[in-house]
């Protein structure tokens, strides 16, 4: 069944959890720039390159909103997200929104293979305690090799383009009623085919290995790695499932900067000065406007 009820809840959590998660890692990397002490200088840069990722996650979420459809070997995404306004041309328009969902993919594989630099960074820091680190060298090796992933997976992307012939002949077996529709679809037809083992099949399965990193959150990535796991080996897939499995990767985009700001000292207390200013600069405008309308009220019934 292409058309279900809870595809209303894929487009909620990516017009809301997609925005949210964006502008609190924008929050979290203004407060990361502005805040952040020297004692923290090096290490704050691997957490930046996380924010900016994030940032982009959530970004991504608005645009694909995505349903996951996993069989052994293919997997068929269906967009519903801002892409499908941008091009008229369908294959245009597929490949564009799968795009999205591609960087999205790849955000959440360099954050998994930042995470294990700073788990080397922090285990040097703790065993080598008087040892200087330059952080040049750090910014050097995250900004560049930041660079080079998505360089890289960016034409993996772009050598995994199928024709849209291939792709309606292959989804019309699991949802003959898409073809002719107004749904956006892409897809990945043979992920065991040796020409796209480098490409696709990497795509594939980031999702699975960056959710098995995940340590913030690793009961959410969990669900999502079981559902994509079990429906594509063992089918029984539903319309639920479907549109349940990608939503971890979006609640880890909110839930990121969330820890990130209450976990770490500095951005906890930086945090918190933001939201108190804040919260004075409103009710100091409030109460300036009570005042203005007080002294009003008086003028007027000193001249009656």
């Amino acid at each position: 069944m292409i058309d279900h009820w809870s595809n209303m809840f894929r487009m909620i959590w990516a017009s809301t959890l997609g925005p949210m998660g964006f502008l609190l890692n924008l929050l979290l990397g203004y407060i990361i720039f502005k805040y952040t002490p020297d004692s923290m200088k090096t290490y704050s840069t691997m957490i930046m390159v996380m924010t900016i990722s994030d940032a982009v996650t959530g970004l991504c979420r608005v645009m694909t909103a995505v349903r996951m459809i996993s069989a052994p070997s293919q997997l068929f995404v269906i967009f519903g997200g801002i892409c499908q306004t941008f091009f008229d041309e369908k294959l245009t328009k597929s490949r564009f929104c799968m795009y999205w969902y591609a960087l999205l993919i790849q955000c959440n594989l360099l954050n998994s293979i930042i995470m294990i630099f700073s788990y080397v960074y922090r285990a040097y820091v703790i065993t080598m305690p008087f040892d200087t680190i330059n952080q040049k060298k750090i910014q050097l090796l995250s900004y560049g090799y930041s660079l080079c992933h998505f360089s890289y997976f960016t034409w993996v992307y772009y050598m995994s383009w199928s024709s849209l012939e291939a792709m309606d002949a292959e989804i019309s077996k699991i949802y003959p009623e898409i073809i002719g529709s107004n749904y956006t679809y892409s897809g990945i037809l043979d992920l065991n085919a040796p020409s796209q083992i480098e490409t696709k099949k990497q795509q594939h399965r980031s999702l699975v290995n960056v959710l098995l990193y995940q340590t913030i959150t690793p009961l959410l990535s969990l669900v999502s790695v079981f559902l994509y796991v079990t429906v594509g080996r063992f089918g029984g897939s539903t319309v639920l499932l479907e549109n349940l499995m990608p939503f971890s990767v979006v609640i880890v985009s909110v839930v990121g900067p969330i820890a990130s700001c209450i976990l770490i000292g500095p951005y906890r207390t930086a945090l918190f000065k933001l939201w108190s200013s804040a919260v004075s600069m409103i009710f100091g405008v409030e109460s300036r406007l009570r005042k203005n309308t007080v002294r009003t009220t008086v003028s007027v019934t000193n001249l009656a």
